[in-house]
């Protein structure tokens, strides 16, 4: 209860209060949970504000507790705050949850790290699951794991390898797209301001979902040695073929792969590793696809060099600044 009492009164972060918001959004029509909704709304401190807003006449109805609550508190009045939270609940509810959590006694704690340009960084998770974690990513994840399933949230690069536990599945959440997984080995990109999400498959299996759910979500399971790159403009989705055994990631010296990737999404993805900024000048660059690999721990002018063989580019350093632009000689 006190978790709860925490998060009307806006005082969670938001990877908790993310967390309340997807239990209530599956437990919000139990008796039990109706009546500690009330409790709390009885035990906050009383101000000025009627609570008469059209927003709470409508998580009441959304909720289902509308009879029950506006009988009890149509003339309570509280603070700016809970008002405000109760509006976000309404915008989860709206929404509806995507996955199953459950409230502890002693609320599970929300950790989040993000590894700064250049730098990459190693965690192991409450479950024994390793994962490395590249340049400029970020991971959401819960200081224990609770429930049917063992979730974590990404935005960057990944390399995992998930212990093996059938009965609680493993999951990673990343924008518009899911992966599911029993245990296995892979390599995993899905950063916020790139176009390409990229899965490759080491060892085991793994199932991702692209899309919001309902019917127009696709899923797709990979076998060892398959790699899947989904556009998220074009919504294009492209399986290819790799050899596992061959197969260097970046926690391997700081090898990197290019599989028929977008200048736009190479030069963002060099700006993480190399904590250099770089700039296409000639957008009609953008698009251009390149395949390559660096397993030499090359630096970031040998890889862009490696990347203009055929001369197309013409490449400038400038006050720290690497600007691309189309070569006309």
């Amino acid at each position: 209860m006190e978790f709860l009492k925490k998060y009307f009164y806006g005082i969670l972060t938001p990877a908790e209060e993310a967390w309340v918001q997807d239990w209530l959004g599956r437990h919000m029509d139990e008796p039990q949970v109706q009546q500690t909704l009330m409790d709390i709304m009885d035990d906050m401190e009383e101000e000025d504000r009627v609570l008469s807003s059209s927003a709470f006449s409508e998580v009441c109805r959304k909720l289902g507790l509308e009879r029950k609550l506006r009988r009890r508190m149509l003339y309570r009045k509280i603070g700016l705050t809970a008002l405000k939270a109760a509006a976000c609940l309404l915008l989860f509810v709206a929404g509806a949850a995507a996955y199953r959590l459950i409230i502890p006694d002693e609320p599970v704690e929300w950790l989040e790290v993000k590894v700064p340009f250049g730098e990459q960084k190693d965690l192991v998770l409450s479950d024994g699951t390793h994962l490395y974690l590249n340049s400029g990513s970020r991971i959401t994840y819960p200081s224990r794991f609770q429930g049917e399933e063992r979730r974590v949230f990404v935005d960057g690069e990944i390399f995992a390898e998930v212990a093996e536990d059938p009965e609680h599945p493993f999951h990673i959440n990343s924008g518009d797209v899911s992966v599911k997984v029993l245990g296995t080995t892979f390599n995993f990109k899905a950063f916020d301001d790139s176009q390409c999400v990229e899965m490759l498959l080491l060892d085991g299996s793994v199932r991702m979902n692209i899309g919001p759910e309902g019917a127009d979500m696709r899923q797709f399971t990979l076998r060892p040695g398959e790699m899947l790159q989904y556009v998220r403009d074009s919504r294009e989705v492209n399986y290819k073929t790799f050899n596992p055994h061959t197969f260097r990631s970046f926690r391997d010296q700081g090898a990197i792969h290019f599989f028929n990737i977008s200048l736009e999404d190479i030069a963002a993805d060099l700006e993480r590793i190399f904590g250099t900024r770089i700039v296409i000048i000639d957008e009609e660059l953008e698009d251009d696809r390149y395949f390559a690999w660096f397993t030499n721990n090359e630096d970031l002018e040998q890889i862009l060099n490696g990347l203009n063989v055929d001369g197309k580019m013409k490449l400038v350093m400038r006050d720290d600044i690497v600007y691309i632009a189309k070569n006309r000689l």
